[in-house]
């Protein structure tokens, strides 16, 4: 994306508010008229004060104050409506930047460090709050100051300025070749405190492992670097910067001082007045600052633009299709059908390699496999956050992907092994998704999982509010919410991925007891390691290589598929295969 496509963008951006650009303007123009104004009024005061005129001196000088007075007023006015007009830009953008990250296809977010994603809607954004102050107050106010500037003095002496007229094309030059270096290097130093926000990320998330394995020096070492290399990056920003600045200010000063030797001459030989040299010197000074302030408004523009390049690359990321297709029932039954299903995350490296599986509505199956072995990735599949690189997924006799993604989210629910839990109270997160449940669905969900004690141990019960991740909680809790949620969502396909993990055995065993009937209403798919926990189910398929290697119930497994009997032969010996109830669950 070309920098002036780039501000195109961002002027649009701005356009949205027209009614507080057009005030904004209207201040400005007031605010540059006014300034114009007093130097007029400085001007014809000269001679009336040298000639001791008190009456007209008296009466410029309240044309100056009412001048000054609605300086003021205009000052006020533009700074208030450029500062609501930027921030008004830059929430929407932030907004535009996380909703599109949450539309995105899991694959495409995970092409992202999240420090990287994090720095793009935080910092990149944070970095426009001054376009509309600079674009608007530097290039459109002081264009109007600067047109005005040089009307008067072409009214005052035309041949003087043409002098100033001279740097305009100068300045030009030098805000074009050295502002594309400027956002060059402004770019760089863009991408780098993205780098340094990641690993900050990183570093917070693995400090337990960090202090654990008594590495802080070394974490400390590796952002000190990318630190380090940051700073260099703005550095030779400022560097062009302050280069433009001050070849600017070179070519203001030799105008400047050609205006005061060309103009004394004149003035010395009777051609001009000294109010009008006054004057004059007064515009032209009016005039070849704003230029300077442009020059000086050119780094933070251009910084401006690369960051504003970045966010529009995160806004531009194709989002995750919604396929035509017609919407489900309100109520699936929950057929399942994997057929000839091949998927690989890296190309040559197959994670699924022609699984065909059947699943009857309300049938409940276990599915194990070796650790990186394919269980996660069948409930990827089959909620759409990848889609298979050959073959296909029907729930109830239709292909997953001509369904609307947001039925499909309805009907299909995964709890995780390690579930989100958000800063919020304990009811938000239990009904998370689901907001519009009652307190009296929480409450049977909380009473089913077992999470009573914990609310009962809340000082707020249900109303207390739970720490970012849920760091004030055990695992095994996490996961009780975690399924209380998956209650309250009420799918009619339901996949526990390692989903009772962090709870111990008699824990499980009492809430699949307490759970029996509800599961019964559902396609279950149960994603687990423990032996405990699948010889609930009468049936257990086993993936191996990307293949189904077995499918049958446990005891069966032991005597027949010696790849159930390698992933489960220390647990195996101990047990009584008896199951442990002729119903699917115990």
């Amino acid at each position: 994306m070309t920098g002036t496509h780039t501000f195109l963008r961002l002027v649009r951006e701005c356009r949205r508010y027209p009614v507080r650009i057009l005030a904004a303007l209207i201040s400005l123009a007031g605010l540059g008229a006014a300034r114009l104004y007093l130097t007029w009024l400085l001007k014809r005061g000269v001679e009336p004060l040298t000639r001791g005129e008190q009456a007209v001196v008296a009466g410029l000088l309240m044309q100056g104050a009412a001048t000054a007075g609605a300086m003021i007023v205009a000052l006020f006015a533009s700074r208030y409506l450029l500062n609501s007009i930027n921030q008004r830009m830059v929430a929407r953008l932030r907004d535009a930047a996380q909703r599109q990250l949450l539309s995105l296809a899991i694959p495409t977010v995970r092409e992202f460090r999240s420090g990287e994603l994090m720095s793009r809607i935080f910092n990149d954004v944070g970095v426009l709050a001054g376009f509309a102050r600079d674009v608007l107050k530097r290039l459109i106010g002081e264009s109007m100051v600067i047109v005005g500037g040089l009307a008067f003095m072409f009214y005052l002496r035309w041949q003087l300025a043409l002098i100033t007229c001279i740097t305009a094309p100068l300045v030009a030059l030098l805000l074009d070749k050295l502002g594309r270096m400027i956002r060059r290097r402004s770019a760089q130093a863009q991408s780098e405190i993205g780098v340094l926000s990641a690993i900050l990320s990183e570093q917070l998330f693995g400090l337990s492992t960090i202090k654990g394995f008594q590495t802080e020096s070394f974490e400390h070492q590796r952002f000190a670097d990318r630190n380090a290399r940051y700073r260099r990056q703005v550095m030779r920003g400022e560097l062009w910067s302050a280069m433009l600045v001050s070849a600017v200010a070179v070519v203001g000063a030799g105008a400047l001082f050609g205006i005061i030797w060309y103009g004394g001459r004149q003035a010395m030989t009777g051609h001009m007045t000294p109010g009008e040299l006054l004057a004059f010197c007064l515009y032209a000074i009016q005039t070849i600052e704003p230029m300077r302030r442009v020059s000086e408004v050119q780094g933070t523009l251009q910084g401006a633009l690369a960051a504003a390049g970045r966010v529009y690359q995160l806004i531009d990321l194709p989002r995750a299709e919604q396929p035509l297709g017609g919407a489900l029932a309100m109520r699936v039954d929950g057929r399942l059908r994997f057929e000839s299903v091949h998927f690989e995350y890296r190309m040559g490296e197959p994670v699924l390699d022609g699984i065909d599986i059947s699943i009857a509505a309300g049938e409940t199956v276990a599915v194990v496999s070796a650790s990186g072995g394919g269980k996660s990735t069948l409930a990827n599949l089959l909620m759409r956050f990848f889609d298979p690189c050959k073959g296909r997924i029907l729930l109830d006799g239709c292909d997953t992907r001509t369904m609307p993604l947001a039925d499909l989210r309805r009907a299909v629910c995964v709890v995780e092994q390690d579930p989100f839990i958000m800063s919020g109270p304990l009811i938000d997160n239990v009904r998370y998704g689901s907001w519009t449940a009652s307190r009296a669905t929480v409450s049977a969900a909380v009473a089913l999982v077992g999470l009573e004690p914990l609310v009962r141990s809340l000082p707020g019960g249900l109303d207390s509010v739970l720490r970012e991740s849920g760091r004030d909680l055990s695992g095994g809790q996490k996961q009780r919410i975690a399924l209380a949620r998956a209650i309250v969502r009420d799918p009619s396909v339901l996949v526990l991925d390692e989903a009772t993990s962090a709870l111990d055995s008699d824990s499980e065993r009492l809430i699949f007891a307490r759970l029996q009937a509800w599961l019964q209403q559902r396609t279950v798919i149960v994603m687990a390691h423990r032996l405990a926990t699948i010889r609930r189910f009468d049936r257990v398929l086993v993936l191996q290589a990307g293949h189904i290697v077995g499918d049958g119930s446990v005891p069966d497994l032991v005597e027949n598929c010696p790849p159930f009997c390698q992933l489960f032969g220390e647990q195996i010996s101990p047990l009584d295969w008896r199951p442990v109830a002729s119903a699917r669950l115990s």
